[in-house]
């Protein structure tokens, strides 16, 4: 049997006022209007713009991934290549050069996994994710001022061990990690 789902009404926009403390972290300050008519003053939502994620598998069945220090979680972390997707980008060319910048891998492969919400409560980005399969090491890494990265493969038969021993523990790399076997399971044996 079909669920039903009850209709919910969206909030309403009734003032916008930009408090970015920085280019680093646009901040909007939102009046709103609930769907019981109530209205919120102060509700405070960020958009740092998308990003384009990669899953990328070499020949070997190995996946890359990132080790580099994250300001806001204030850790050393290990997730999958990303990026922002700058202006005049697609999301699929964002994840070819981010994949390229950080690691120096490259891969003809390329194909949508998916698209999911980073932060729906408090900010507006989503994140892409592509895999990327049969990549090779071509180029050293070309890295912004702010990374410092180490790049890491661990046998994608592995992954699953990496999660659950909390080596692998980012949101986004989690989702796209399991979409990724979800729709390729060969890739993961």
């Amino acid at each position: 049997m079909e669920k039903t789902y009850k209709t919910i009404k969206k909030w309403e926009v009734l003032e916008e006022t930009d408090i970015s403390p920085s280019s680093w972290f646009p901040l909007y300050k939102h009046k709103i209007k609930l769907p019981n008519g109530k209205v919120v003053d102060d509700y405070y939502i960020s958009k740092v713009g998308d990003v384009s994620m990669v899953v990328a598998l070499t020949k070997s069945k190995k996946i890359i991934f990132v080790r580099q220090y994250k300001h806001g979680t204030g850790d050393v972390i290990i997730e999958l290549p990303a990026g922002r997707i700058r202006k005049g980008n697609s999301p699929e060319k964002e994840a070819v050069m981010e994949l390229a910048e950080e690691t120096g891998y490259e891969g003809s492969e390329v194909e949508l996994l998916g698209m999911i919400h980073g932060e729906p409560s408090k900010d507006t980005f989503n994140v892409y994710g592509y895999l990327i399969k049969n990549v090779e090491l071509k180029n050293s890494q070309n890295l912004e001022e702010t990374e410092d990265i180490e790049v890491l493969l661990f046998p994608a038969s592995e992954i699953d061990k990496k999660v659950k021993e909390g080596v692998i523990c980012s949101s986004d790399t989690l989702s796209f990690i399991y979409l990724a076997k979800l729709k390729y399971p060969e890739l993961f044996s």
